[in-house]
């Protein structure tokens, strides 16, 4: 039913090259440092000189919402579903042999796996023809690289939130461009996800400034819109966005139990209440039909949002291990699957919304636990799995 492609290289001989050496590890964060808003954190790291580097002032404009409208999405049961359970057979890449940090992956029409390793403070790029591994070392950086995208022409985009920019990485000319992002009322943006419109835009979650942010690749200018807290005890905290189809932005706040959506050409914010206050809105996409889906941490739970009808369904993810699910990374195929990571029970879950199934890809990696995951030019999903003592790339083939 499911097809697991490894790396050309035998499991665990990948070879590993480095253009720039690694700087000594002054920081250590593990996957929880996903759920906690980071600011002021790391120790500044040089830039080595390798590779050439230009570095663009933040041009940025402030755009303040026309209207703010807050409301509490009308919730509909949840489907009766069905399960299934499968155990994968283990054909991985191997990243690295130690516990480097990755973070959410992007690929690029060539079939490279671009990553951000926190813990080592490197840019990776995984050749997956090959198995080859080439990291580099990012200007500045201070072991805050989150997201990494790919743009129309090929180069790899990355935020690298402590150091409170943006950077792109040619890997042609093996050059970095950083776009350093300014402050909000005193704080930093501190960009955590990443998202290209279709005019070629960057849109970027500044959880740290409580912001959502463009950058315009061209000229590097900025342009932020500050988003209202949802709960006036909480900051407002927009961790994860999508760009749907019309252009709004959708965003989903870490610890204020909502979710918001952006119009650009009137500033306009909604935010949507979600029953419980307490959800941690991780990652979302949109499907064909325009619908919102996303993933609730803990308690796990998969939502989804129907802006034409205004409806909301949480899809309560069973146990299908002894720890309570607990949903992080999640991407949509061309077959409008739905697809999550399950950390509590170390899986990969499809759930398919026209059959009302879902199942479950056991991993059986000891040591390591899937994070984060991303859709090909392909259409096959990809996820990260890290740990101790070894972080996979793997790919499915839906």
């Amino acid at each position: 039913m499911f097809a697991l492609r490894g790396a050309t290289a035998p499991l665990g001989q990948a070879q590993r090259q480095r253009r720039s050496p690694a700087l000594p590890v002054l920081a250590v964060f593990t996957l929880c440092a996903l759920l906690i808003l980071l600011s002021g954190c790391g120790t500044p790291a040089t830039s080595n000189g390798n590779n050439a580097l230009t570095s663009s002032a933040a041009q940025v404009g402030t755009s303040f919402s026309a209207s703010v409208r807050q409301v509490r999405a009308r919730v509909v049961p949840a489907p009766s579903i069905t399960t299934a359970v499968y155990t994968v057979q283990r054909r991985l890449y191997t990243f690295s042999p130690t516990n480097v940090g990755l973070m959410q992956p992007a690929v690029d029409a060539q079939d490279n796996v671009w990553i951000g390793e926190m813990h080592s403070n490197l840019f990776g790029r995984l050749d997956t023809h090959t198995g080859v591994v080439t990291t580099w070392t990012p200007p500045r950086g201070q072991y805050g690289i989150m997201t990494t995208t790919i743009d129309a022409q090929g180069n790899a985009w990355f935020a690298e939130q402590i150091a409170n920019y943006i950077g792109r990485f040619d890997a042609k000319q093996q050059t970095f461009r950083i776009f350093s992002l300014g402050t909000w009322k005193g704080n930093q943006l501190g960009p955590q996800d990443l998202h290209f419109d279709g005019k070629g835009l960057l849109w970027f979650t500044a959880t740290v400034a409580g912001a959502i942010g463009r950058l315009d690749p061209r000229t590097g200018a900025i342009r932020i819109w500050p988003v209202p807290s949802p709960t006036p005890s909480i900051p407002s905290s927009p961790y994860c966005l999508t760009v749907a189809s019309d252009g709004r932005v959708w965003f989903g706040d870490l610890a204020g139990g909502a979710i918001g959506i952006l119009d650009p050409q009137t500033g306009q914010i909604t935010l949507y209440d979600l029953p419980n206050p307490q959800v941690q809105v991780f990652s979302m996409a949109t499907d064909a039909a325009g619908r919102l889906w996303f993933t609730e941490v803990l308690p796990g739970k998969l939502g989804m949002l129907n802006p034409a009808t205004g409806t909301l369904t949480e899809l309560p993810v069973p146990a299908v291990s002894g720890g309570p699910p607990a949903l992080y990374g999640l991407a949509i195929d061309h077959q409008e699957n739905i697809w999550f990571v399950d950390v509590g029970a170390n899986t990969l879950v499809r759930y398919a919304p026209g059959k009302q199934t879902l199942t479950f890809l056991k991993l059986s990696l000891p040591g390591t636990v899937p994070s984060s995951l991303t859709l090909d030019p392909a259409g096959n999903i990809w996820f990260t799995a890290g740990g101790s003592p070894t972080n996979y790339v793997v790919e499915v083939v839906p």
